[in-house]
């Protein structure tokens, strides 16, 4: 079992400088949801990156950002000026310049101004190198949000090991309390036809069919066994290294069982459990929300 939530960074570093690549996760009722916030001129990477992350991680919302910084001297080296486009543009502008009568031709940042004359690190190579250091940076990222999504999911699966020995706890108790809680309904029913004015004894036909019905109506077997048998496969799941999606709908069912328990029951020591169970069973949900 593990986490959606993590945080992972990696770097890898050359001769023509630095590259880092940081992850963050948080949780996602969807498939992988990426979002990657990278540099204009190495926009092109994107899809290595996203076949990579996909290819690894099944469910979470992500946000992946990719920055690097050149090394002062590589950065010296680079030629600033594309030589063939500036002599080219410098031509252009002398002719236009000619054909419309002005005296004086283009200067040397009017030339400069022509788009493409400045050369770009990546019109020119200058990007490949950083490129080489992708894989190591973004492979190191990832080893580190798998790590700290490893690390979260053990202390979620401890989390919801208490929780379902405490879930566990409560529904024993309201089977323990359930031929009490019949007696009591019997007594009250019993009760209250005797204020009715009703003539009843022990082998009243009519008293029988009443306490039938309201027991039929008060019976929470059917909760009780659904539940059990929900407990034993929470338990089971929690052992899977991918449980995230069976829990989540797990603890629907288990929910939905507990509230038609707490609807059914007139005893207080029952419904008093019942709504432990169901608090407690909320804070599940909310933890299995954070299960890949």
């Amino acid at each position: 079992m593990q986490s959606m939530t993590g945080y992972g960074r990696g770097a890898a570093s050359g001769e023509c400088g630095t590259l880092t690549v940081e992850i963050t996760a948080v949780n996602s009722r969807k498939q992988v949801d990426l979002r990657c916030s990278l540099p204009r001129e190495v926009s092109s990477w994107e899809q290595t990156i996203r076949r990579r992350v996909q290819s690894l991680l099944s469910r979470g919302s992500l946000c992946l950002t990719v920055n690097y910084q050149m090394n002062p001297q590589y950065l010296a080296e680079m030629p600033r000026v594309d030589k063939i486009a500036f002599l080219s543009a410098a031509r252009e502008l002398r002719n236009l310049a000619a054909e419309a009568g002005l005296e004086t031709g283009p200067a040397v940042g009017d030339v400069l101004a022509v788009p493409g004359v400045l050369a770009s690190s990546a019109q020119n190579g200058f990007l490949t190198p950083f490129e080489a250091l992708l894989t190591p940076a973004l492979e190191e990222a990832l080893a580190g949000l798998q790590k700290a999504r490893v690390e979260e999911g053990l202390r979620l699966k401890e989390d919801l090991l208490r929780r379902g020995q405490e879930m566990s706890r409560r529904l024993a108790s309201i089977v323990a309390r359930g031929d009490e809680a019949l007696r009591q309904l019997q007594e009250r029913l019993r009760g209250r036809l005797q204020e009715l004015g009703a003539k009843i004894s022990e082998s009243d036909e009519r008293m029988a069919k009443e306490v039938v019905f309201f027991a039929e109506r008060a019976d929470i077997t059917e909760e009780v066994v659904r539940l059990q048998s929900h407990l034993v496969k929470y338990f089971r799941l929690l052992e899977e290294k991918e449980p995230g999606r069976e829990l989540d709908f797990l603890g629907q069912e288990m929910n939905r069982e507990v509230t038609t328990l707490s609807s059914k029951t007139a005893d207080l020591v029952i419904a008093e459990d019942a709504l432990a169970l169901k608090i407690e069973l909320s804070k599940v949900r909310e933890q299995i929300m954070n299960i890949e």
